[in-house]
């Protein structure tokens, strides 16, 4: 079982990480496989330490355990720390864990990408969660120097700004603003781009209700969502020909670092993968 990875989740069975690592393993000619394993939140310290047992390798955690796992963890870095989350486990030994946080690399990826040629100033994060906290992050890496942080609650995006000054030198020149969400389309006219990591929008959730008419036509959207592929956000900067992304990159490059951290590997990705995925998800 010394290749054997997995996700640890509830629910699970819509994830699409199995796809993508058994799609390297076998690619890469390592035997091993990657479960899906469904584990509800009183379950989690209990099967974390079975599979580190059974000489699993490490493993992927998604909702709703990427803020619970911390208590569990044997060491951190420091942008787990900062983001309160982590979304990859490696086990050194037995009973003893490493906690990574890939979602910061792969958010750093995409957005790079989406971001290419374009001004980079002023963002709009919607969300207060781990995710949103990842994506602070890597914008204050990229010297943003205003982030507006809306949430449907104000008092949640000011605490992550509280969290922020507090855990982290914040370089001079980046400034958070907290909004709630009622307000937050006045503040569009100047945002470069807006990035969705709240789940409204997801399939099984109600649509993000946001109208982004006052979106500049050379800003970008990014929803870190990638089920449906097309969210209603996606669709309408896609009528106003503004440039956008869902989250199936990002999803594709947290997992390459995933992978890399067990096997020390950087798996390549290609079409071939991309199109699998979209076809799982279609």
């Amino acid at each position: 079982m010394k290749n054997n990875i997995g996700i640890l989740g509830y629910p699970i069975k819509h994830s699409l990480s199995p796809k993508i690592h058994n799609f390297w393993l076998k690619s890469m000619s390592i035997n091993g496989k990657y479960r899906a394993i469904s584990t509800p939140k009183k379950n989690l310290k209990n099967k974390i330490n079975f599979l580190n047992n059974k000489g699993y390798k490490g493993l992927n955690l998604t909702i709703p355990h990427k803020e619970n796992v911390l208590k569990f963890l044997d060491k951190t870095d420091n942008n787990v720390k900062i983001t309160g989350a982590a979304n990859t486990l490696i086990f050194v030994k037995k009973n003893k864990i490493k906690g990574k946080n890939t979602d910061i690399y792969g958010f750093e990826k995409a957005i790079n990408k989406l971001m290419k040629n374009k001004k980079k100033e002023n963002a709009m994060v919607l969300g207060g969660g781990g995710a949103a906290r990842a994506v602070i992050l890597v914008l204050i890496g990229m010297k943003y120097k205003k982030i507006l942080i809306v949430n449907r609650t104000k008092k949640n995006a000011t605490k992550i700004k509280k969290d922020f000054i507090k855990n982290f030198s914040l370089k001079p020149r980046t400034k958070i603003i907290c909004e709630d969400l009622v307000n937050s389309e006045k503040f569009m006219g100047n945002v470069d781009v807006l990035i969705n990591t709240t789940p409204l929008g997801m399939k099984g959730f109600p649509d993000l209700k946001l109208n982004i008419k006052n979106l500049k036509k050379n800003s970008a959207v990014f929803d870190l969502i990638y089920n449906p592929l097309e969210t209603k956000l996606i669709k309408q900067a896609k009528k106003r020909g503004i440039k956008n992304t869902n989250g199936l990159d990002m999803l594709i490059y947290q997992a390459q670092k995933s992978f890399y951290h067990w096997f020390k590997k950087m798996p390549k990705i290609n079409n071939k993968l991309k199109k699998l995925l979209e076809k799982e998800i279609n």
